[in-house]
């Protein structure tokens, strides 16, 4: 495989497309899409071994892969020329950091994983937020700061993430679901995204989809891979974890900030997501 692809022209619809490193082994891209319900879905393909960050937005995809809803916090992944088609059910805009690496360094990534053997295709579509809360955040915070030594680690952090996960279970994504329960889930997921310091309950989230709690609950689950609960949690610990990097407010406004009613809470879920207490989190991003 030659040099990384390159998009010649920014993504229809009002959208863009910034590079913001670019190496022999990766590229880096920041992508602003602003496809609606009212675009056609497009076919394209993945112009390298990509895993894209979701920044922000929802939006579903199909690829050889399987199907999935990205949300923020999200990675998405896709092997070099595979094809793959979006649909999108608002033109309020999906942002994602596009991680496209080239085998070699993928292979880097598994040996130091200790999988070498199992070679550098991605077999899953999709993580959702909660298995790659520690890499999203080194993207954030390196694309803020714009330091290029971060994006080099969030690179490592990010492949890591997505080799290691892919090649652990089976994908979830391979389920099948309707455009309707993709829409619903989609509404509830930006709801979340706008609202996560709020209680969030499993009742307004279904009232916001316009489901019962027991069909929202399994409509959730089934095309974000993970329960609501969980979704929030991972929302909540994400923004607490960017505070905590770029500002210096103390621990307990961030925990409360961020919708943890109780501080001890907060660092017990906090080092179990990320392995480090948010103060020791915050004491290494420094």
């Amino acid at each position: 495989m030659g040099k990384i692809a390159q998009p010649a022209a920014p993504p229809p619809g009002g959208g863009h497309i910034r590079l913001l490193a670019k190496s022999e082994h990766y590229s880096v891209l920041d992508m602003l899409c602003r496809l609606g319900p009212d675009d056609p879905p497009r076919e394209s393909q993945f112009p390298a071994f990509r895993v894209a960050a979701v920044v922000g937005g929802s939006f579903s995809i199909r690829s050889s892969l399987g199907a999935g809803v990205p949300v923020a916090g999200a990675l998405l992944m896709g092997n070099a020329c595979d094809g793959y088609c979006c649909r999108h059910d608002t033109s309020a805009g999906d942002r994602c950091i596009n991680f496209d690496f080239q085998p070699a360094f993928l292979e880097q990534v598994c040996i130091a994983l200790g999988t070498a053997g199992i070679g550098e295709r991605f077999r899953r579509a999709l993580l959702p937020p909660t298995l790659q809360s520690v890499a999203m955040t080194a993207v954030v915070d390196a694309i803020a700061d714009g330091d290029l030594g971060a994006l080099h680690e969030a690179a490592f952090e990010v492949a890591a993430a997505a080799l290691a996960a892919t090649h652990a279970t089976q994908d979830p994504c391979g389920r099948r679901f309707s455009w309707r329960d993709e829409s619903k889930a989609m509404r509830a997921a930006r709801h979340i995204e706008a609202n996560f310091d709020q209680p969030c309950t499993l009742e307004e989230l279904a009232a916001e989809a316009g489901l019962s709690p027991f069909h929202f609950l399994r409509v959730f689950r089934r095309v974000l891979g993970q329960t609501p609960h969980r979704h929030v949690l991972a929302t909540r610990l994400r923004h607490a974890a960017r505070r905590l990097r770029t500002t210096g407010e103390r621990v307990a406004d961030i925990a409360a900030a961020a919708g943890f009613g109780d501080l001890s809470n907060f660092n017990a879920s906090f080092a179990r997501t990320f392995g480090v207490s948010p103060l020791a989190f915050r004491l290494r991003g420094r």
